[in-house]
This record gives structure tokens, C-alpha cells and sequence, in this order.
């Protein structure tokens, strides 16, 4: 299965908040770091089919969330990056199972990707290392092959 492409950049957008560039001293490396459109790619190609279609379904739910958790007029694309953060935060808060759940999926399935990059594993002191980068990586992410050297 694959997304559209606007679909695409909402859920590296997603992951782009999830793992945010310089956040931790120890990881500089974030998923705008990385190629995440090459991972979300390999992801939908390879996954089952039921988590790729919920995987989808909650890339939309995310992008109506400012409406009923911020009560903003907005979708998620259309918050500052600050915004975003504060969306997911709050989610994490909700009484309702399913949206105190959303930012959980995504972090997982945004982890998935990064933890696999041999440059990430050796910044948090993951042990053993991949040798290689993943197939997603080595196709598209000149720093991911120069780092896994």
C-alpha cells in the first residue's frame, strides 16, 4: 500500500515531531534529519495491510486533532512546530483511550525507521550495531552510509 503524497508529508511531519532535530545533546539527529520519506515508503511497501490502512486512518485522525483537543480551526499541518508538540502532549492527557494512544503508534512506528540507522544506534549506545544501514537508508541517505563506515 502506498500514500498519497500529501499523506506522506503529514505522517513525516508527524515524525518530524515525534523525533525532533536536536532535542536530546546525545542524538543531534532528528527525522528531518534523515530521509523519513524513504522510511514511510519502505514502511507502507513492506507492513501488513491492516496496519498500513490504521496507520493511514490515524494520520488523518491527527490531522483533525487541533480542532477537538487545541479547539482550534486548524489541521495539524497548519500548527507552528510549538503546536504540534503541545497537541501530542495534550493527547497523551485525553480520558479517551485512542487518542491518548495516537502519539504512542506513531513514536513507535516513527522509532522503527530511525533506531535502524547504525549513526542513531551508536548515539544512544544501542549494542550490537547494524553493519549496514537499512534498505531504506542505503537507497537514499548518503549520511547514513558515510556514518555507518
Amino acid at each position: 500500500m502506498t500514500l498519497l503524497g500529501f499523506e506522506r508529508r503529514w505522517l513525516c511531519a508527524i515524525f518530524a515531531t515525534m523525533l525532533p532535530s536536536g532535542a536530546e545533546p546525545r542524538l543531534p539527529l532528528g527525522a528531518d534529519d534523515v530521509d523519513s520519506g524513504a522510511y514511510v515508503d519502505d514502511l507502507m511497501r513492506i507492513a501488513p495491510r491492516h496496519f498500513s490502512l490504521g496507520l493511514r486512518a490515524c494520520t488523518w485522525l491527527v490531522q483533525l486533532m487541533p480542532l477537538f483537543v487545541l479547539g482550534r480551526l486548524s489541521s495539524f499541518m497548519g500548527l507552528p512546530s510549538e503546536l504540534r508538540t503541545e497537541l501530542f502532549e495534550r493527547m497523551c492527557r485525553s480520558d479517551k483511550y485512542l487518542i491518548r494512544e495516537l502519539p504512542m503508534l506513531f513514536k513507535t512506528a516513527a522509532c522503527l525507521g530511525y533506531c535502524g540507522l547504525p549513526q542513531v544506534q551508536a548515539q544512544v549506545g544501542i549494542a550490537p550495531r547494524d553493519a549496514e544501514p537499512a534498505r531504506w537508508a542505503r537507497r537514499s541517505l548518503p549520511v547514513a552510509r558515510e556514518s555507518a563506515r
